[in-house]
């Protein structure tokens, strides 16, 4: 048999490189490839003529799977698919492996896991990624991304292996993210990391990580060691506090660039700063954004949630104000993007999903999901285990976007519809919800091979 079908999820990983202007004009069906995976193949109907069509991608010299062969205009998907199966057949026998577009020569493969730097001085995470066969999906999925994701600055493979592993893990998540909500990305710019385009609008995204405390100021805090909540909440936003101040003041103003002036900016940020800290800290990034704390209370009614607005946040000999959105100069960004979710895990799940890696790997997730049957918006356990068929997952599951009411240049909120959305209406805090949205979770690998 010289072709098989393959998963959407699959498809979707291998081929990063489709157009999501395409979306508008067909409607993919089905999808192929031949045996080993040198060619892939698409069955498409067509949404204005309503006809049938397929296409046939390979390899380019960069790695990346672009169209080589297209037909359209066939009368039904059986003459369709037959017609596909014979080209995919044809590349079968041919042994093509490799299809040359003329343009490779402006860019080299972008190989992420062919060590740049010695041994020794290899990011352990990037070593156990490299190495753990648990592991094998992650990987990869993310060498299959990479080869599609341009590197304007030159250091991205270099930082992604020693000093900036976590950041560097981050930009790629929000990558595919961002392919994935059909946005057209531009990576031409030193900065902000991406332009991205959808529907005619512009928006910059600029990715910020909460790093490690450096030096004497490094202090251990986790539910674990303060059983306080307000005050784990005044530490957590402290954390995200410096790392967004610090780029809303940056001596390049990206706001004042050029090709940003008048656009929509987002800060997408995400927490590294310990160990499984992006576990717990998510509860209290709205806090300091808003300046507003969510305080529930027992009435005769019920359960009842009162805003509380917060002056300032203190821990320790630190202290900063609250309230991101009210800073002076942060009506230049438009929202904040979170997730705790641009993690190896994810990666790895996503990759188990897309048939990647060690089929013996048995993967389940655990975790904490809103329960919207709950007035206030309740956490519940969930269990998860992931496979392909057994669960579905998306990038955008899990990612939170909070609106800056004072903003310039408002974030249209139908660019992103599958995440979470929070914002202030009338005064209060308002959130809008996927029916699955995760608040966090672990997975566990099992390998069940000899070795």
């Amino acid at each position: 048999m010289a072709a098989k079908p393959v998963s959407k999820a699959r498809f979707e990983a291998l081929a990063f490189t489709r157009r999501p202007t395409a979306k508008f004009l067909i409607e993919e069906r089905e999808w192929y490839a031949d045996q080993d995976e040198n060619v892939l193949g698409i069955i498409t109907w067509d949404k204005h003529d309503h006809d049938w069509g397929y296409v046939v991608l390979g390899r380019d010299e960069r790695a990346l799977f672009r169209a080589i062969e297209t037909d359209v205009s066939l009368p039904d998907a059986d003459t369709a698919r037959r017609q596909l199966h014979l080209r995919l057949s044809y590349y079968t026998v041919s042994g093509e492996k490799i299809f040359p577009q003329g343009d490779e020569a402006r860019r080299k493969k972008f190989e992420i896991f062919k060590p740049v730097v010695p041994e020794e001085n290899l990011n352990p995470n990037f070593r156990l990624l490299s190495g753990d066969k648990g592991l094998s999906p992650a990987k990869e999925i993310i060498a299959e991304i990479a080869y599609s994701f341009k590197d304007p600055d030159g250091n991205y493979i270099q930082q992604f292996q020693t000093n900036a592993f976590d950041a560097r893990l981050w930009e790629l998540f929000l990558y595919a993210f961002l392919h994935e909500n059909d946005f057209i990305i531009d990576r031409g710019f030193p900065a902000p990391d991406y332009l991205s385009v959808k529907y005619d609008q512009e928006l910059f995204l600029e990715a910020v990580t909460v790093n490690p405390t450096q030096g004497d100021e490094a202090v251990e805090v986790s539910p674990d060691t303060e059983s306080d909540r307000d005050k784990l909440a005044d530490y957590a936003a402290i954390k995200f506090g410096r790392a967004l101040y610090s780029k809303l003041m940056k001596p390049k103003r990206y706001w004042e660039l050029e090709h940003v002036k008048g656009k929509p900016l987002i800060f997408a940020i995400a927490d590294f700063h310990q160990p499984h800290s992006m576990l717990w800290t998510h509860t209290f990034i709205m806090e300091y954004l808003y300046g507003i704390r969510a305080r529930k209370k027992q009435t005769e009614r019920g359960i009842q949630v009162a805003d509380e607005h917060i002056r300032e946040h203190v821990f320790g000999s630190k202290r900063i104000p609250s309230g991101f959105f009210s800073l002076p100069e942060s009506e230049n960004v438009s929202a904040v993007l979170f997730s705790n979710s641009g993690t190896i895990s994810k990666f790895n799940r996503m990759g188990k999903l897309a048939g990647f890696g060690d089929p013996e790997i048995k993967m389940l997730r655990k975790g904490k999901r809103y329960d919207h049957t709950a007035k206030a918006l309740d956490a519940a356990d969930f269990v998860i285990e992931v496979g392909e068929g057994s669960c579905t997952e998306t990038w955008s599951e899990g990612v939170s976007i909070f609106y800056n009411p004072n903003a310039k240049f408002p974030l249209d909120q139908d660019l992103f519809e599958p995440v979470g959305h929070h914002f202030i209406e009338d005064g209060r805090l308002v959130t809008y919800l996927p029916d699955f949205f995760p608040i966090s979770s672990i997975t566990l690998n099992v390998s069940f091979s000899d070795e």
